[in-house]
């Protein structure tokens, strides 16, 4: 769902959105809103981090070392440890894959693609709780 509605939206990469969705889905309600609370705060972090990072970039690894540090220690900082390990796959993406566009650009995307692909999988999973739930009370 959250790959062939990503396009209707007007996000033309909707395998990130479909990626998220799968990552953050899990068998019960609350695990999926943890989940996805994790991957919305730690993309939100990596894109802005990612961002910052592609501006010094220029090809040198230790500036995506230390952004990859220092996204970690934020979120850990933030008593999210899990979000720290998406943020770091975030800064990953926008750092390391070439890319035509601004950067600023690529991280937006990025961000609202995993975003949508959250937003689908909680609609996913709530509307799953509810068809246990009403099964249940027969």
């Amino acid at each position: 769902m959250s790959y062939v509605t990503a396009g209707a939206v007007g996000l033309h990469e909707g395998y990130w959105a479909a990626i998220s969705a799968v990552v953050v889905l899990q068998s019960d309600l609350q695990g999926t809103q943890t989940s996805a609370r994790d991957r919305f705060i730690g993309t939100g972090v990596g894109a802005l981090i990612g961002y910052l990072c592609a501006l010094l970039w220029q090809g040198h690894a230790w500036v995506y070392a230390l952004a990859v540090g220092v996204t970690v220690f934020l979120c850990t900082l933030g008593k999210l440890g899990n979000a720290g390990r998406l943020a770091a796959v975030a800064v990953s993406v926008i750092v390391l894959i070439p890319r035509d566009e601004a950067i600023w650009r690529i991280a937006l995307l990025r961000f609202l693609e995993v975003s949508w692909g959250i937003l689908i999988a909680l609609a996913v999973a709530a509307v799953g709780a509810g068809i246990v739930r009403r099964a249940t009370r027969r």
